[in-house]
């Protein structure tokens, strides 16, 4: 039998409970890393980007924008801002939130920085969707 883990996401408004999963594989700010049973304990932040997790052979894709893992050798933890499985992403809603953050990063009233950050998001969503 191959070696699992425990896995749990949370977000301020949501858990995951996934159970006992194989690997998890996610974005960092300095890329994507996997994580295996037995992993060396550690904390890694965590970037706007996709989670993969092998559970008995099946895949399953999150859209997160950020946090933190909390990497133990039997369990693993994601804190994170938000989690949205790729069955639940609402792609005509990504897409409206892509065009706004596009028209405000072309008005020179708003954020930049945080119109790029709702691009990268919506980005994001799009193309965790197509998993």
């Amino acid at each position: 039998m191959a070696k699992t883990f425990q896995l749990e996401i949370i977000t301020p408004t949501q858990i995951f409970s996934e159970g006992q999963v194989n690997y998890v594989r996610a974005e960092s700010p300095d890329g994507q890393f996997g994580i295996m049973s037995h992993h060396t304990a550690a904390t890694v932040a965590l970037g706007i980007g996709e989670v993969k997790v092998v559970k008995n052979g099946k895949e399953y894709f999150y859209a997160t924008t950020g946090g933190f893992a909390d990497i133990q050798p039997e369990s693993v933890l994601l804190l994170l801002e938000t989690a949205e499985l790729v069955s639940d992403i609402d792609v005509d809603r990504a897409k409206a939130a892509k065009k706004r953050a596009q028209d405000r990063l072309n008005d020179k009233n708003m954020n930049k920085a945080r119109s790029r950050t709702a691009i990268a998001k919506a980005k994001n969503r799009l193309k965790v969707s197509h998993r």
